[in-house]
């Protein structure tokens, strides 16, 4: 892991030399190839074959420093005893690989100066002699660390991580209770009787996390329950965490109870009047509230709670998981005893405690005291899980290291984890199947876990959880992987990547000119507006960026200076009022991602034309102008556009996105009818395709569309359709998701006739169709059908006898159904369990 900076840097030279690294090959009359050849040949050495035979003991060095963040005294002996084995101290490899380090500090910004300088022109004959020297003068220095490399006594690779993490997790749970399956299944009873058949005060329930079982699956087995789901109005699951506000519980509180009409009024409005407004809206309704993983540093939200969630008397819950109980302390028992770290809370899982304004129970299931919890749990989930991450395959590791830029709780979208990935050069061949495919592992890993799910089940959003994140924390700080306000400040000169997560401007007022970053995300939520001379000196002074991330910061205008950083290949700005698209923007040749959602760009330059490395489009919405004349190039290299305005789409245009796989279409489809229409069917590769019609006054005619046989997932939303739309899209031969959303369709029949039509359909939603009273199917129509959601169905009498007739159907989710169809289901015993039916509001 210490090594990391190097192996990064070989990937690098790989990509140089293969013309992949800066938007121009190396000249020719530089005879510079052979330089970055020799460069990199003597790093692979370095990486993969002298230090190949020191693994064991930079596994060391790493466990020493980050053993120094602890206090050995607080440790328990026989733990302290463990980590001794490693205390090796090798300071001959500690000095080589902070001179290897700063070795490729150097020669990074070297090769990037050097790039800069032929884009702008001025690789003049002393500049280029100059950039000889330089990389000579660097390639000596690679030389005299590969002798002194080879001089060092051989290390020790005697050292098993594998061994040593199961040694940590074997402590982890020695001597400890251990949950069997019917202390597991008397708990859940006592949890429901806790939720539903308690008092009618409004309660809290606490399950204390202990070793034997997964509080937050505990949790969600109770959550998911179709029983607690019909008993309550409505639920909310919130990630609570460490670095996890009030603000952002209240919106994903807000996201979860609120119907989406309602949300994206309220949610742009006032803290407090939000906080207003989910207090009325609850008013009168049972809700159920999750705050999952809650900790120490959280203990504010209690107290914020209670001011938006009424008492209603109606046996409304909140239910916390919880990950540090140090909170404990400020209760007292039921008996008036006081709760202190030496407390054991035995006598039975249920505990009541003293609470001013709320019932407030305890489950817990363990025996030992809140100190031995507190202290050895955390002690040894940290240490097992840095050992994990030791053991991990260097792709792997880097991948996991990136974890930590994003604070634990936090919902993070997998799309932009997969485009920040490739940006920072982790990913070969910038293939985001393979991003995916690493994403899996680290969740198959624990250090990741699943927040939200596409329809078509690939995963959506995804979090870090608190014990990951403190544990990735360290690594990652002591090899300079990243800075943030808060760490060592003397770290900070080395780090190549900073984090914002609270205060933009702050940031802008410091000096930091002695910084060499390639990446900068802002992680606050707070939606600062940002000084155009403040931007402008950022960019002068952190010309090697490769990755910039300005978040929810509000710019009023396109950043001056901008352009000028040549190696910027990530890119993501809020600027709500930006209409033009500047020139100077398509000089960024590098870039692979542009996100600008708030944006609704309508003028386009021609140059974006030449922009060949971009992958990502991702705009409110965007205006393609057509290609120059006499241009036969195109945009190979696009494979994602949202939105692009309907005006956009004509043969010449999209016939130039040839690899295209994700494209959302937005605007007046009626207006521009023709040209849509007779275009969709040149994107030869596209898989995902969402059309969006945004005109009140037209309709869209689906039959004259020809869609690409490749479509796995289509979404039509405002389209009108006056037609059935099944005889035709029945005939694509991928077809897998298909939502026909807010008044897509206007009749009322729907008929799926085809023998054997939709082939390969595993997801139908059906959304407001507020007509729709009829509905046929072929037999043997949607084979393989997995889940249907039909939101609403007022006028829908029956269901097609032929969806009982599919195997593969287990999910049926039907929203305010009509009576005589809810009579219909109570007709099959077994059905709510088999199909795991969901019947809103109220159950079967």
């Amino acid at each position: 892991m210490l090594d990391v900076h190097l192996r990064l840097f070989c990937e690098r030279l790989k990509r140089v030399l293969a013309g992949e690294e800066g938007a121009l090959t190396l000249p020719d009359s530089t005879n510079l190839t052979p330089l970055f050849q020799n460069l990199l040949t003597e790093s692979e050495i370095i990486a993969t074959t002298l230090l190949g035979n020191y693994e064991a003991d930079m596994a060391r060095v790493l466990i020493q420093l980050i053993r120094e963040q602890f206090d050995e005294d607080e440790m328990p002996s026989r733990y302290r005893q463990l980590l001794h084995l490693e205390n090796v101290k090798r300071t001959d490899i500690w000095e080589l690989l902070k001179d290897i380090n700063y070795f490729v500090r150097e020669s990074e910004k070297a090769i990037d100066t050097f790039f800069i300088n032929i884009t702008q022109q001025q690789n003049s004959e002393s500049e280029s002699t100059t950039c000889i020297a330089l990389l000579v003068g660097i390639h000596s220095k690679i030389i005299d660390i590969r002798n002194r490399l080879q001089q060092l006594p051989p290390g020790d690779n005697g050292f098993d991580f594998k061994e040593r993490r199961n040694e940590f997790t074997h402590l982890l749970i020695e001597g400890q209770f251990q949950l069997d399956k019917s202390e597991f299944e008397s708990g859940r009873e006592e949890l429901f009787d806790l939720l539903i058949e308690g008092q009618p005060q409004l309660s809290v329930v606490a399950i204390l996390d202990s070793s034997g079982f997964d509080k937050t699956a505990f949790a969600a087995d109770t959550y998911n329950n179709n029983h607690v789901k019909f008993y309550f109005d409505c639920h909310a699951w919130v990630r609570v965490s460490i670095a996890y506000n009030f603000r952002m519980i209240l919106d994903d509180i807000i996201k979860s109870v609120m119907p989406p009409s309602r949300v994206s009024v309220v949610i742009g409005e006032d803290y407090q009047l939000k906080k207003s407004i989910l207090r009325d809206y609850l008013t009168n309704k049972k809700y159920f509230i999750v705050l999952d993983d809650y900790c120490e540093e959280s203990d504010d939200v209690l107290d914020d709670l209670e001011e938006v969630l009424p008492e209603n008397q109606n046996g409304s819950r909140v239910l916390m998981t919880v990950t540090d109980p140090d909170f404990l302390s400020s209760f007292d028992l039921e008996n008036g005893q006081t709760i202190h770290p030496d407390s054991v809370l035995v006598g039975g899982p249920l505990i009541r405690l003293k609470h001013e304004a709320w019932q407030f129970f305890i489950l817990h299931y363990g025996k030992t005291t809140l100190r031995i919890y507190m202290g050895e749990k955390a002690f040894l989930t940290a240490w097992s899980t840095i050992y994990s991450v030791l053991e991990l395959p260097v792709h792997l590791k880097i991948c996991c290291l990136y974890l930590c830029l994003f604070h634990p709780g936090i919902e993070i979208s997998t799309r932009q984890l997969y485009w920040l990935w490739v940006a920072e050069g982790f990913i070969p061949h910038n293939s985001e199947e393979t991003a995916e495919h690493y994403l899996n592992e680290l969740i198959d890993r624990g250090f990741i876990q699943v927040k939200k799910r596409r329809a078509g089940g690939t995963i959506k959003a995804c979090y870090v959880p608190t014990f990951a994140y403190v544990a990735l924390l360290l690594p990652a700080a002591l090899t300079g992987f990243f800075w943030s306000p808060g760490l060592e400040e003397e770290s900070m000169a080395n780090a190549k990547r900073y984090i914002i997560a609270d205060d933009l401007i702050e940031f802008f007022s410091l000096k930091h000119s002695d910084m060499y970053l390639q990446s900068f995300l802002n992680h606050s939520s707070e939606s600062d507006h940002l000084n155009p001379i403040d931007c402008e000196n950022f960019c002068k002074m952190f010309k090697h960026l490769r990755v910039l991330n300005m978040g929810s910061a509000v710019l009023d205008q396109y950043p001056p200076g901008l352009e000028n950083l040549f190696h910027l290949k990530y890119l993501k700005l809020n600027i709500p009022s930006l209409k033009c698209l500047p020139s100077l923007l398509c000089t960024l040749s590098n870039l692979q991602t542009l996100d600008m959602p708030s944006s609704y760009v309508d003028q386009t330059p021609e140059d974006i034309w030449k922009m060949q490395k971009l992958m990502h489009l991702n705009f409110g919405s965007i205006t393609l102008p057509a290609p120059p004349k006499n241009y036969s190039s195109s945009l190979k290299n696009l494979i994602f556009i949202s939105a692009l305005h309907p005006s956009s789409c004509t043969p010449d245009i999209l016939c130039r996105l040839s690899n295209l796989q994700t494209l959302r279409v937005s605007g007046d489809l009626s207006c521009y009818h023709s040209g849509v229409s007779k275009s969709v069917c040149e994107l030869h590769k596209v898989e995902c395709l969402k059309l969006v019609n945004e005109s009140k006054l037209s309709r869209m005619v689906l039959s004259e569309y020809q869609f690409p046989p490749s479509l796995i997932q289509l979404s039509l939303s405002n389209t009108e359709l006056m037609e059935d739309p099944m005889p035709m899209l029945e005939k694509l031969p991928r077809l897998q998701v298909l939502k026909l959303k807010q008044n897509s369709y206007l009749g009322r029949k729907l008929a799926c006739v085809g023998s054997g039509g939709f082939p390969e359909l595993k997801i139908l939603h059906l959304k407001s169709m507020y007509w729709l009273d009829e509905w046929t199917m072929g037999a043997g129509a949607m084979p393989k059908l997995e889940s249907l959601i039909v939101n609403p169905c007022a006028y829908l009498r029956k269901l097609p006898e032929e969806l009982w007739c599919i195997k593969s159907l287990c999910k049926l989710d039907l929203h305010w159904p009509q009576s005589e169809l809810r009579q219909r289901l109570r007709t099959f015993e077994d059905m709510e369990w088999r199909y795991d039916i969901q019947l809103y509001p109220y159950g079967i």
